[in-house]
């Protein structure tokens, strides 16, 4: 992974994240109020997730993501949810699981990711066995 274009990708990713939640046809000034920045800089980053082909942006017609752009942000919550998963199975308080999670759903690999995923798996059926339920 490239660190020095980790804060570039990250702020793209929220903007993913954020149309995504917001919904297709959402306009650029709505979109620009939700992430608490101008229309302007808004404006540049959708330029850019336009040219990479993963939003669409109509003018009147608003922003909508592209088959490419849903899948990276369905990527994005499959991270999250399996990095929130571990970190509640370890003991963390949900609150903080769910920011640590959302740090770092952008700079982890797919591969950790799938061994974190497996960690969870047999996290899940030692406690069971633990709890005297091994059917878990």
């Amino acid at each position: 992974m490239d660190d020095a274009h980790a804060p570039l990708r990250v702020r793209k990713e929220h903007y993913l994240e954020t149309i995504y939640s917001l919904g297709d046809g959402v306009t650029l000034s709505r979109l620009a109020r939700a992430l608490s920045v101008k229309p302007s800089s808004a404006l540049k980053v959708v330029r850019e997730l336009e040219a990479e082909g993963l939003v669409t942006y109509g003018g009147r017609k608003g922003l909508r993501l592209t088959e490419a752009g849903r899948r990276r942000v369905e990527e994005l919550n499959q991270r999250h949810k399996t990095l929130e998963e571990f970190f509640l199975l370890i003991g963390v308080a949900p609150e903080e699981a769910f920011r640590e999670a959302e740090k770092l759903e952008h700079v982890i690999s797919p591969e950790v990711v799938l061994r974190i995923e497996k960690l969870n798996e047999a996290l899940k059926k030692m406690r069971g066995v633990l709890a005297g339920d091994e059917g878990v």
